[in-house]
């Protein structure tokens, strides 16, 4: 493929990002260095609508649940930047994160959460842990954030939210940013976020309604289901307690958050017959998961 092609097809292909989060443009600008030209730069400005197959659209919906290398995840990974930007900076401010929290991001994909966590634990003892299921996240996530990995301030690991790398009672305070759409077994996940988090902590889910309808009326939720009260009331099942939803303002951004709060916890009991009807897909990502990590005999201890 020649040069001026491959231009061809990245464009076309931001041009179908585009239409995913109804956006004018990215705000970026890119330059083919052999030959020496532009091929586009951000500008506020509409980009002519582009008819979506089924099968770009379905490839789409793939790369949104778990990104892979690749033209198509390189497109899905610059949108998580750009339109997740806002979300990311206000999950880790609700959660309230004081300099001596253990913190967890579930799903933190290109590292954008983590990051301004980092900023209210910088000073104090507390770490940033983070688990994510796409290796492509997590390699870019790792190169971000290499500087503060080397200061051992922040954790991050290739895991699925229904098996966590961790002990009962370890965490603070919990967030994630357009994730749980995707968990496999929301039974299964809410559990395992109760087990690590200590009493008396919270966990922050920050959504964007409108976004989410945008995506779902395209076709992008496709794997996914991003029913926040279905959500809600798996945390309540799981013993959560104070559970609630919010809106909120940021500027002209309209967002939303869950908040869940663990407050006296019994001893924990994982329920082995808990079933629901993603089990099998709950299955399924446990062992892909497995066969892209090396075996490892102990979990992280809390006091870590």
């Amino acid at each position: 493929m020649s040069v001026c092609n491959a231009g061809v097809v990245l464009q076309s292909s931001l041009i179908t990002v585009c239409q995913i989060s109804d956006v004018p443009f990215f705000p970026l600008e890119f330059k083919v260095v052999k030959a020496n030209c532009t091929l586009f730069k951000g500008r506020k400005e509409r980009l002519p609508t582009k008819k979506m197959s089924s099968r770009l659209r379905n490839s789409l919906a793939q790369q949104f649940k778990r990104p892979h290398k690749g033209l198509l995840g390189w497109c899905v990974l610059q949108w998580f930047k750009y339109k997740n930007e806002m979300l990311n900076k206000c999950g880790p401010r609700l959660c309230n994160i004081k300099p001596d929290h253990k913190v967890l991001e579930i799903g933190f994909g290109p590292g954008l959460g983590i990051e301004h966590a980092l900023e209210y634990v910088k000073d104090g003892p507390g770490k940033i842990y983070g688990v994510e299921v796409s290796t492509y996240m997590l390699d870019a996530a790792s190169r971000r954030l290499k500087n503060p990995i080397s200061n051992d301030k922040v954790h991050l690991s290739l895991a699925s939210v229904i098996d966590l790398p961790f002990d009962t009672d370890t965490f603070d305070r919990v967030f994630h940013c357009n994730s749980y759409y995707f968990w496999p077994s929301l039974p299964q996940s809410v559990s395992e976020l109760y087990r690590v988090m200590k009493p008396g902590a919270c966990m922050v889910a920050v959504l964007s309604l409108d976004n989410i309808r945008l995506a779902k009326s395209r076709g992008f939720l496709k794997h996914g289901d991003p029913d926040p009260l279905k959500y809600m009331f798996a945390l309540e099942a799981s013993g959560f307690e104070d559970v609630k939803f919010e809106y909120f303002m940021e500027g002209n951004f309209k967002y939303q958050a869950i908040f869940a709060h663990v407050h006296e916890k019994p001893a924990y009991h994982f329920d082995e017959e808990l079933e629901d009807s993603d089990s099998e897909l709950a299955k399924d990502e446990h062992s892909e998961i497995q066969q892209n990590i090396q075996p490892s005999n102990k979990k992280p201890s809390s006091s870590q």
